[in-house]
């Protein structure tokens, strides 16, 4: 009357098909266009995009996200919030170049190191000119590999 099932094939065929789609623990999103603010849409689908690609989006998504500003992000231990805390640095205030430079160093630092395939941030270099920042580093895998990223901000945007 009822149906059998063979449990121990049916685990086997699930872990075969979660190893294929699986990379490198890194994982894989919706590419999304920081400029237009909007995701990547091919033939009217979204492209996801896997692996560094994917870390390269989820590094910009929480450089652009201020930290404490959202209630979803809100952690009991505030040092494990998401985002970084820069708007405060560049929005109207008139700090030293070198204190703010060593702030947004450390900031982006501490948020990307969260990330389990990250070992470490590297070739750290900052740019301001007037209301614009533009900032580009290294971000140092755990399995050695390594990838340039580069981001923008507008008077703290």
């Amino acid at each position: 009357m009822f149906p059998s099932l063979d449990l121990n094939n049916a685990t086997t065929k699930i872990e075969e098909e979660t190893a294929e789609t699986s990379t490198n623990g890194i994982g894989r999103c919706f590419l999304f266009d920081f400029q237009n603010g909007d995701f990547v849409l091919r033939d009217g689908k979204l492209v996801v995009v896997e692996d560094i690609d994917a870390l390269k989006v989820w590094i910009e998504k929480i450089l652009r996200t201020e930290k404490f500003k959202f209630k979803i992000y809100e952690k009991e231990n505030k040092e494990d919030e998401y985002g970084i805390s820069i708007k405060k640095l560049l929005a109207g205030k008139k700090y030293p170049k070198g204190f703010v430079e060593s702030e947004i160093k450390r900031e982006i630092t501490n948020a990307l190191i969260k990330h389990v395939e990250i070992d470490s941030i590297s070739s750290f270099a900052t740019n301001i000119e007037g209301i614009r920042i533009n900032i580009s580093f290294r971000v140092n895998l755990k399995d050695n590999r390594s990838f340039e990223q580069e981001v923008s901000f507008l008077d703290g945007n």
